[in-house]
């Protein structure tokens, strides 16, 4: 039983690991939709506490989770390895991926206050568009 586990965790980190060379452009264009859409929900998060419309503690509990997301993705794409072409665009993703983190930390921190809410619901509106744009660089 001990060697079916061992060996079922280190089949785990083989394929978390993984072995598939330079990132392609479909590849980190998913990684940018993915961030749009961490925006996209975040800012309909934030915009439920500026319109007191949500409760504090799954505002809080639900950004917590869209941040984890956001961190996770930056993470992946920073540890890629980049393709003659997209090495600007996957550094820009990073950053992007890194500005969403933040602002859902934000709501995050303060889930009942609704000006600050408003203003972190712009600054996902924002982001969301930036993945947009960058997406289209590829």
């Amino acid at each position: 039983m001990r060697r079916v586990s061992l060996l079922a965790l280190g089949l785990a980190i083989l394929g978390a690991v993984g072995c598939g060379g330079p990132i392609t452009n479909d590849e980190l264009g998913r990684g940018i939709q993915t961030l749009g859409a961490t925006a996209s929900e975040g800012r309909l998060l934030a915009l439920g506490v500026a319109e007191d419309r949500t409760k504090v503690t799954f505002v809080r509990v639900h950004a917590r989770a869209l941040a984890t997301d956001a961190e996770h993705e930056a993470e992946k794409l920073n540890d890629a390895e980049a393709q003659t072409g997209n090495a600007a665009v996957k550094a820009k993703s990073v950053k992007l991926a890194q500005a969403i983190d933040t602002a859902l930390g934000d709501l995050q921190v303060a889930p009942s206050n609704r000006r600050l809410a408003k203003q972190i619901a712009d600054r996902l509106e924002k982001l969301a568009k930036q993945a947009d744009t960058l997406g289209n660089e590829l």
